[in-house]
């Protein structure tokens, strides 16, 4: 078992690897270089017989630690969701379109339509497009009507809520947030990835509890919506 950090374990940096003579570049992303490119880490221990299946995977646990796997042997048997990898993204993994929900009684639609996402665990927050973004602060802003909490501004992150008494775990407000849905496609072949509170809120130094799902559009990331490495806690992610 490796025991690895978030960012040692990013697929979601373009980078490129070496080139041959008369090939192309090939895309090689991340630290470990674990990207979609041919010339990628996976492909290379495949080649030199270390594993037998271009596989890896990895788990981060919510309370810290986790692991990290290459080649087909530790895939569970059973109990694994199997979505197809979209091939018109480039190089990121990205399961195609997905729509993202809140339980509110019935289900709260927060994307209005399909949007184009993809996983990337080098990044700590999970970033949705601005509509996107605005539907979930007004849904989450539902959930919290009547509960102890009251919305506050924080140097650490763009929405918060505090209490009388500092916030000092997730697990202290998690019960105040409803699960987020998030679905891939369509009829016999869709899939739903259940986000639990503590996959997407966080608590700060001074106490605050602040939702870690952050506008995608400031940053540039247009309609590409990036579900990142605190959506996937306690989830084996299999590549």
């Amino acid at each position: 078992m490796i025991r690895c950090c978030v960012r040692a374990c990013s697929c979601g940096y373009d980078q490129e690897g070496g080139q041959e003579a008369g090939k192309k570049l090939v895309e090689a992303d991340g630290v470990l270089g674990i990207g979609r490119g041919t010339g990628d880490l996976v492909s290379q221990l495949k080649q030199q017989g270390i594993i037998t299946d271009n596989i890896f995977g990895h788990c981060l646990g919510v309370h810290g630690g986790g692991f990290l796997f290459f080649g087909g042997d530790r895939v569970p048997s059973a109990g694994v969701t199997w979505v197809p990898m979209a091939q018109n993204v480039g190089s990121h993994y990205s399961p195609g379109a997905a729509t993202l929900n809140l339980n509110v009684q019935l289900e709260y639609p927060v994307s209005m339509e399909p949007m184009t996402t993809m996983f990337d665990s080098g990044s700590t927050y999970t970033y949705v497009h601005k509509d996107t973004y605005g539907r979930l602060i007004s849904a989450v802003g539902v959930t919290l009507e009547g509960s102890s909490l009251t919305k506050v501004d924080d140097d650490a992150l763009a929405e918060c809520w505090e209490e009388n008494e500092p916030i000092q775990f997730v697990d202290d407000v998690k019960s105040k947030f409803k699960p987020l849905e998030l679905t891939f496609g369509h009829g016999a072949n869709q899939a739903t990835m259940e986000i639990p509170p503590e996959n997407y809120i966080v608590v700060t130094k001074t106490g605050k509890v602040c939702l870690g799902i952050l506008n995608g559009s400031q940053i540039g990331l247009d309609r590409l919506n990036l579900i990142g490495g605190n959506t996937m806690q306690n989830y084996i992610m299999i590549y």
